[in-house]
């Protein structure tokens, strides 16, 4: 099975963790966010010095990190630029996006 999550945030967080714990083996994670200082007192995933990292990479470091097995690819475009084909690819799409106009696309 394949799971695309889009937004590695604070939702991304969550979706990413619970997918990796639940034995999910295939995700990708698309986020162009950088981390910020402000994000490390909820969005869990991410370390001081993941402070200027795209949120995808980062994320997705630390989840193949703590649980074995599981692979993460990660992406830094915005949704928008990716055609249907792109998309129809995944089983499964999980949207974490706090941007209206990405959610909209996605939708």
């Amino acid at each position: 099975i394949k799971i695309l999550v889009i937004g590695a945030g604070g939702l991304g967080c969550e979706i990413l963790k619970c997918l990796a714990l639940s034995g999910v083996k295939n995700i990708w994670v698309i986020d162009l966010d950088k981390v910020d200082i402000t994000n490390l007192n909820w969005q869990f995933l991410f370390r001081k010095e993941n402070v200027g990292e795209y949120k995808a990479k980062a994320a997705a470091e630390f989840v193949m990190k703590r649980v074995p097995g599981v692979k993460i690819k990660f992406f830094t475009f915005p949704v928008e630029t990716q055609d249907n084909e792109f998309y129809k690819y995944f089983d499964i799409i999980i949207g974490g996006l706090d941007n209206v106009e990405a959610r909209s696309f996605i939708n």
